[in-house]
């Protein structure tokens, strides 16, 4: 609910659990008054009754008056600690005054308030424009508070987008240039947010290649905080989410817990600031570095949501908004309706570049017969792509590997009751391609400078049209060809020398490029699936969600590694989202052996894939893949759409216990893997969570054997019993069903 009080102009957002509250003050600033939870016993008509007419921020008290809590903090009006918004202006809108000085560009901006409205159709910057429904389209209100400088033609519209049942508000602003002369705006957040004080503990992740989602919780200082990604995609060594909340005062199931997370797949920014006063600040959106936007007269530019909320449940209580959040306000439904996500298989470890039809069709019949859903061919199909030297951008299907085309190989998947997919990576080129000897100039690189190669490839420049254009040619034509259902969408490499004819719009071009392309694939494919890859974890944020039905968390398959990154994934992201696989029993990127069991355990925490070399497999290895498999088919629906309640986590006990739990408790998946377990230690047992009490449960294991039943109120208080055998890699899932 949006209320406004006339008479002491308050703004009041009040949601489930939580309110927003903010005041326009007697010189007309936009001020922040509170955020947090509401009482238990409040009603929906009560409001905070905001200040008196005089803020007591107003007093001009020696280097304390810039403390002011704004709701956009702006250059010039503050300048001591961080702004939410910095902009240059070329000249003055009004005449000068007598004995004004004339220097410029003015670097000052001062926002009063004007007027509020609420809308149902208000969309943030990079909103999807590709058609297709999400799960819940029930119109969503957002307040519009717009700001003027009452002596440059500059407006900004400050957005509240209201999400109740899962206490979210999406935030962004829209810069609108109504004067002559175009506005630089050196730094521009989406929203900049104010917390309680003492709000010092923050979590966050970071890693690298391989080594992504790794959880990291650390105290903040007095000063500044900067988590950031500086490239065109979301980034391996940081992702656009966090959380905060008192130290010692909530944890995995209890206290208040505000979070954040960013609707944007480009160079992004987190900076935490601890005021001397121990106010905390966060202000959250694109990152300033090497890039400005410029507003020309008229237009009107729209920052990416900045995605905030607040727990009363802990960091699951988050992690379960952002994931009800994201499956029902964010993932695109396709056109033949929603379901379940299938099993993939995928033949890049099989047979890498030796591809042929012969040996596609050999994988693609024994994956069927192990119950794969839809068959991936991944890289090595097109152009002279017999190795990663060549070939790349060169989107045509290579007659020395097909030399009939793909059709045949399509109708046969068919045939056997899988769907189609294929492996691409449009934003790449080789330099020994047909694309690029025509285009040398189409590749990101400054004139005069070395063209860095990584993994023999560059970067291709989004910044021109025409580049995106011929592009979105190409890949439509495979799609309508070849009846593709799904594309795996790769980015291999990071950039280097961002030279680009956008200049250092760049940053931006190249993910609107990027969401353009999937915008229009999706609109003029509307049943056409698409899975975002960036060499592993490098894309995944709820930008880019906002276009496809499921990301690869990492390159990483080894099942003890996959612990932690997944553990980490499953903060912010659903396990609907969550491609995992299971690949062979000596792992190729660590050396590690693992059990069919484990590596099954975790992959079919999110959606299952499989990517072994099917056809060196024995007998008695496919009996189990497809025991796994129809397991997995049984409890999927569990672990797409269901709630998360991390029962245990590796920090605490060496073990991870994932509860997937249907939100009207009916079914619930028992998932426990173990990373390390000392000799002569006894891990607790968890009580479960979001069951009935009064309801016996069937409870059975992987291949459906009924281990015993028990009660909704005996497994909420005691849990299950632990066994004796645990040792490192020792799994074990379970299926929980109402009589």
């Amino acid at each position: 609910m949006i209320h406004f009080d006339a008479q002491t102009r308050t703004f009041n957002l009040n949601l489930r659990a939580s309110y927003y509250a903010f005041q326009v003050d007697a010189e007309d600033r936009l001020v922040h008054l509170g955020w947090g939870r509401r009482p238990d016993d409040a009603g929906e008509e009560q409001v905070v009754a905001g200040q008196s007419a005089v803020f007591p921020f107003d007093r001009s008290w020696s280097f304390v008056v810039q403390f002011r809590p704004d709701e956009i903090l702006t250059f010039g009006d503050v300048t001591t600690y961080q702004t939410t918004i910095k902009a240059r202006f070329p000249s003055l809108s009004r005449p000068l005054a007598e004995g004004e000085a004339s220097h410029v560009p003015i670097r000052d901006l001062r926002l009063r308030y004007s007027e509020y409205t609420i809308a149902t159709d208000s969309q943030p910057g990079y909103a999807p424009v590709h058609g297709l429904p999400v799960r819940d389209t029930t119109p969503r209100q957002t307040l519009r508070v717009v700001l003027v400088d009452p002596v440059q033609s500059c407006t900004v519209t400050a957005c509240y987008r209201l999400t109740p049942e899962h206490d979210i508000i999406e935030r962004w602003l829209e810069l609108e240039n109504t004067g002559r002369d175009a506005i630089t705006f050196d730094h521009c957040y989406s929203a900049s947010l104010h917390l309680p004080n003492g709000c010092t503990e923050l979590t966050s992740v970071n890693g690298s290649w391989a080594r992504e989602f790794c959880i990291q919780r650390s105290q903040l200082t007095p000063g500044s905080h900067v988590v950031e990604s500086r490239t065109v995609t979301t980034g391996h060594n940081a992702n656009p989410f966090f959380f905060l909340n008192n130290p010692g005062s909530a944890g995995e199931h209890d206290g208040i817990v505000y979070f954040g997370a960013l609707a944007y797949s480009g160079s992004w920014q987190f900076t935490f600031e601890q005021l001397p006063t121990w106010d905390i600040r966060v202000h959250g959106g694109y990152n300033p570095f090497d890039s400005t936007i410029t507003v020309v007269p008229g237009d009107i530019h729209r920052t990416p949501a900045f995605v905030t909320g607040l727990s009363t449940e802990g960091w699951g209580g988050a992690s379960r908004s952002l994931h009800a959040f994201t499956r029902e306000r964010v993932l695109p439904v396709p056109a033949h309706g929603e379901s379940e996500r299938p099993v993939l298989y995928n033949s890049w470890e099989a047979t890498a570049f030796d591809l042929s039809y012969e040996n596609q069709v050999l994988l693609a019949r024994t994956a069927a017969a192990i119950g794969v859903e839809l068959f991936c061919v991944d890289d090595g199909w097109f152009g002279g792509r017999r190795s990663d030297r060549a070939g790349r951008g060169d989107w045509v299907v290579s007659a020395d590997v097909f030399p009939e085309g793909l059709e045949p190989l399509v109708a046969e998947i068919e045939r056997l009751g899988m769907k189609f997919g294929l492996w691409v990576e449009p934003e790449m080129v080789n330099p020994d391609s047909d694309l690029y000897r025509a285009h040398p100039d189409w590749v990101l690189h400054f004139p005069g400078r070395p063209r860095t190669e990584s993994r023999n490839q560059l970067v291709l420049d989004f910044g021109r049209p025409e580049v995106v254009e011929y592009l979105f040619d190409l890949l439509s034509d495979l799609v309508r060809r070849y009846r593709i259902a799904f594309f795996k969408w790769d980015m291999n490499r990071m950039v280097t020398e961002p030279g680009s004819v956008a200049g250092t719009a760049i940053w931006r071009a190249h993910v609107k490029g990027v969401y353009s392309l999937m915008d229009r694939l999706r609109e003029a494919h509307p049943t056409l699936e698409i899975q975002s890859c960036s060499g592993g974890g490098g894309r995944i944020d709820l930008g880019i969600l906002a276009r496809t039905d499921q990301v690869w968390a990492s390159d990483n398959t080894d099942a003890f590694d996959r612990m932690r990154i997944q553990e980490g994934f499953s903060l912010a992201y659903p396990a609907r989202t969550m491609e995992a696989w299971v690949t062979h029993e000596h792992n190729h990127m660590t050396r590690r052996v693992t059990s069919l069991q484990l590596r099954f355990a975790l992959a079919i925490r999110g959606v299952l894939g499989i990517g072994s070399s099917l056809d060196s497999l024995s007998q008695e290895e496919l009996d189990g893949y497809a025991s796994y498999i129809a397991f997995y088919k049984r409890i999927r629906h569990v672990i797409q759409q269901g709630h998360l309640y991390r029962l245990q986590r590796l920090d605490e006990y060496g073990s991870s216990i994932h509860e997937y739990c249907l939100p009207d408790g009916s079914e619930a998946v028992y998932s426990l893997v173990v990373e390390t377990h000392p000799v002569g230690s006894f891990r607790p047992d968890p009580p479960l969570r979001g069951l009935r009490s009064n309801a016996i449960y069937r409870i059975t294991d992987e291949q459906g054997t009924e281990l015993e039943s028990a009660s909704g109120y005996q497994l909420m208080t005691l849990g299950f019993p632990g066994e004796l055998k645990e040792y490192p890699g020792y799994s074990r899932t379970m299926h929980l069903k109402i009589r």
